[in-house]
């Protein structure tokens, strides 16, 4: 019974992973460059941190599209960098999918 979880729980992540991985090489390919602000930055902390834990940080960036909205969403490749509030970078979005903008550069 646990082989069968974990072979579930396996698959999961490997066509969550191929998932994500496609949607940013469409992005890159295929999205509108534009400027973003990074709007605030979330910590998570993961296990016990004095031992074996870990924090994550997610990075929520806000961003004008071309109809003139604004926009907030996450974003989808932070990568190694360490960004803070009110840091500007570029970005590449798809406007039928706003809500998984890709990382272009750092500015």
């Amino acid at each position: 019974m646990f082989e069968i979880v974990f072979a579930v729980i396996l698959a999961a992540f490997v066509i969550g992973g191929i998932w994500a991985f496609a949607v940013t090489k469409k992005v890159k390919k295929e999205g509108v460059e534009t400027d973003a602000l990074v709007s605030r930055v979330e910590l998570h902390e993961w296990g016990d941190i004095e031992t074996h834990g870990s924090v994550t940080e997610e990075y929520y960036i806000t961003y004008t599209d071309q109809e003139g909205r604004v926009t907030e969403a996450l974003l989808s490749n932070p990568g190694s960098h360490q960004f803070k509030e009110g840091d500007r970078i570029r970005i590449k979005y798809l406007p039928d999918r706003k809500e998984y903008p890709v990382l272009v550069t750092v500015k």
